[in-house]
């Protein structure tokens, strides 16, 4: 190889290299957050309001959407692996942390990573996994939390080489796509004497019907009632 040749080489290598250093990042800061003020903190728990943590499993991720995806409907539709697998499937995952590092029970303030830029201007979403402690094995989740408020904004476009801010820690959110919420919760443990806003995520398979599903079971016993009575006055006229 020429000189000339070698040298256009390394300075490519040196290009790229850069461009990977330099690369614009967003401190996304998400997680439990507790409000002095208020005295209130914002819990994650399962089904039965137990906290995750180290011993009660689960996966906290920060991810949004691909366009075009009808979160509300798909989400009602999760009633196994398969359908729990193609809903994960279009979510992008910003970053993904353990609730074993958790402060305490369902409290999660390790949330604080510089993550490539990307999904600028998107909805970002809070979505928890029970029972799983790796993205990885996100299909095989028992269950699944999904959050959002609004004060979250959009995702942010990056900056290097110090990171944009992207702080979306809440001690309440307005939007529960999947799970349950409770408001002002008595906290014991490590938080007694603290009102929490607990989070809680729901078990796979208990997707809240379309109102055309209620219309179908509506339509069915109504049938059903109308045979009753008919069968119940011809017994009554043959008495």
């Amino acid at each position: 190889m020429s000189s000339s040749k070698t040298t256009f080489f390394l300075t490519l290598v040196f290009i790229a290299s850069s461009s990977a250093v330099n690369a614009q990042k967003v401190n996304a800061e998400y997680g439990s957050l507790y409000d002095g003020g208020t005295n209130t903190a914002s819990i994650f728990s399962n089904e039965a309001k137990v906290g995750f943590d180290s011993t009660t499993k689960a996966l906290f991720a920060l991810g949004y959407f691909n366009d075009g995806f009808n979160i509300s409907t798909e989400a009602s539709n999760i009633t196994d692996s398969a359908s729990l697998t193609s809903f994960l499937g279009n979510f992008n995952v910003l970053d993904s942390q353990s609730f074993s590092s958790a402060t305490a029970a369902g409290f999660f303030g390790a949330g604080n990573p510089n993550v490539s830029e990307q999904g600028v201007g998107k909805d970002s979403y809070i979505m928890t996994l029970g029972g799983i402690e790796s993205w990885a094995n996100g299909g095989s989740a028992s269950e699944i939390g999904l959050f959002r408020d609004s004060s979250f904004g959009t995702i942010p476009a990056g900056a290097e080489p110090t990171p944009a801010d992207y702080n979306i820690k809440s001690v309440s959110y307005d939007s529960v796509i999947l799970g349950k919420e409770y408001l002002g919760e008595a906290l014991t443990g490590a938080f007694a004497g603290v009102t929490g806003n607990i989070y809680a995520s729901q078990a796979i398979g208990q997707a809240v019907p379309e109102p055309s599903t209620y219309a179908l079971f509506l339509g069915i016993f109504s049938i059903g009632f109308v045979y009753w009575r008919k069968r119940n006055a011809k017994s009554a006229s043959q008495d």
